[in-house]
């Protein structure tokens, strides 16, 4: 029974545990979501101006910006060291980095060339954790939960992004420093906690077998999934079947992703990051105190409160996605939520285009449409994109196609970022038609490279791949190869009776339980 869906029994003790350690893991994700919604506010406060001067539109974009250049590399490392130190770990010293690198921000004093050393710092940490977390959450999770623990950790990100929001709405009047500082400390804080935290948490079976500690990975399947039952016996059985490989450089690790059969799974989700941030969310997160301002409301007071009930629309919709997200399908999700975006991009930029924002009414037209865009994106795209990228990746190559699209997600989040002050500048209507352009663009390309995963677990979304040189299938072409896939499970229960790194005990106590729950499942028929 779904965990947000309302059910009307009480979750397992095994269902509480994948949640509490998810709630504490996606504090991490709330560091990011936190800097995202805080630090445009920042530089938009007297008391940062009285600090560093007043910042030309290019400057502006770049100490907002420059922590997703180190975000970018250290994320593309970040699969790598996740494989060597493990996923909880790599987690752990991210916050730490991180940690260290707010508190040099919130410590710079009349000195910008501190604040951006702290930003480069914190980015180096944020790309470590970020690269880390979906595949540890994915591989954690049974399936039941997998997507709704992906939706949590990104509630945190949009809930922190609105509680920044309204802590720099309450800063912004304080007469000193302390105004811009204590956003940064609260972030320094929250990564102590997260730093400390860490090597308390379950690490992920799939990285123990990884590593052959074969035994320590059924442990925590006991404590995570529950012991053998008939009904969780065909998940255990598969988490279980993943064989021990040793250890891979970065190097080894990046070139596995682009082999044949997993290359196009790589293309798929780096493509799907991407175009993830060329949608201008965070053009609007970053700037949206700045746009609200364009729209006509008053920069001191006015901007600052849409903007944090922007941030609450975000935690609003990302909730409210729990409900959707496994009865709708990431893919039909995709393509509605793109579709819409890009609508509220192009009614955006004709009304700066033709002069109607400048209205009485047009202002609010505008406020309208903004809070639209965050709507259809976070009931869409932010839910499902770094979901489906980990999905469809096999165990070997997960961490690293991970990280990898995760930093080519911030290298794009980056280009978006540092032009968005200046390009506003420029032209008022511009930005909103061109990532109306790369939003529509980002739709043809799931409607014909995207199939759905939705209800698969991790091993059957992995054999629904295998087979394909590219490894990606058209929407008919999928469906005919589901229904053979199906049509070969029925076949013969012996055929699937062996996977790659069973022992022969585990052979026969599987078929044991098989045998099981098919008497089970004869019973009830005969009751009834």
């Amino acid at each position: 029974m779904s965990l947000f869906a309302g059910g009307i029994h009480r979750p397992s003790k095994y269902t509480m545990r994948v949640v509490r350690t998810t709630l504490f893991v996606s504090l991490a994700a709330g560091l990011f979501g936190f800097d995202t919604g805080s630090i445009g506010a920042i530089t938009e406060m007297q008391s940062f101006k009285d600090e560093f001067g007043e910042l030309s539109s290019l400057v502006r974009g770049l100490v907002v910006s420059v922590i997703l250049i180190p975000s970018a590399l250290t994320g593309m490392l970040a699969g790598n060291v996740s494989d060597k130190i493990s996923r909880k770990y790599a987690i752990g010293l991210g916050a730490a980095i991180f940690g260290v690198g707010s508190a040099l921000s919130a410590g710079a004093k009349k000195a910008l060339a501190m604040l951006i050393v702290g930003r480069c710092v914190a980015g180096a940490g944020e790309g470590l954790f970020l690269g880390c977390l979906g595949v540890y959450l994915t591989e954690i999770s049974p399936r039941h939960l997998r997507s709704q623990m992906i939706l949590l950790q990104q509630i945190f990100c949009t809930g922190a992004i609105a509680a920044a929001f309204f802590v720099c709405y309450g800063t912004v009047n304080i007469p000193n420093s302390m105004g811009w500082r204590l956003p940064f400390i609260m972030q320094t804080i929250t990564s102590i906690v997260i730093t400390c935290g860490a090597p308390f948490l379950p690490y992920s079976a799939r990285w123990l077998l990884s590593k052959g500690r074969r035994e320590e990975a059924k442990q925590v399947l006991d404590r995570l999934v529950g012991p053998e039952t008939p009904k969780n016996a065909e998940e255990r059985r598969e988490l279980l079947a993943t064989p021990a490989g040793k250890g891979k450089s970065q190097i080894e690790a990046l070139l596995d992703i682009w082999r044949s059969g997993v290359r196009g799974r790589t293309v798929l989700g780096i493509a799907l990051n991407v175009f993830q941030q060329l949608s201008g969310i965070d053009f609007v997160l970053f700037y949206a105190p700045l746009l609200f301002n364009q729209a006509g409301l008053d920069p001191k007071t006015s901007s600052f409160i849409a903007s944090g009930c922007t941030g609450l629309v975000l935690l609003a919709c990302t909730i409210v996605g729990t409900f959707y997200i496994d009865r709708v399908g990431r893919r039909k999700i995709w393509l509605v939520g793109g579709t819409a975006t890009a609508m509220c991009h192009f009614v955006l930029g004709m009304l700066y285009a033709t002069g109607a924002a400048r209205g009485a009414v047009g202002k609010y037209v505008v406020i309208v449409f903004i809070e639209l865009f965050a709507i259809s994106f976070t009931s869409s795209w932010s839910l499902v994109t770094k979901l489906y990228a980990a999905e469809i990746q096999p165990m070997r190559t997960r961490a690293a196609a991970a990280s990898t699209g995760q930093g080519l997600n911030q290298l794009a989040n980056f280009a978006v970022a540092v032009s968005g002050p200046a390009f506003l500048e420029a032209s008022n209507f511009g930005p909103y038609f061109m990532y109306g352009g790369f939003t529509a663009l980002g739709v043809a390309f799931g409607y014909f490279f995207m199939p759905e995963v939705m209800g698969k677990t991790l091993e059957g979304i992995d054999s629904t791949f295998s087979g394909s040189a590219v490894a990606v299938a058209w929407p008919k072409v999928f469906s005919a190869a589901q229904l053979t896939e199906v049509r070969q499970r029925k076949n013969s229960r012996s055929q699937s009776a062996h996977l790659p790194g069973e022992t022969r005990d585990e052979i026969r106590a599987h078929i044991a339980m098989q045998t099981i729950g098919e008497d089970d499942d004869n019973a009830i028929q005969e009751d009834d």
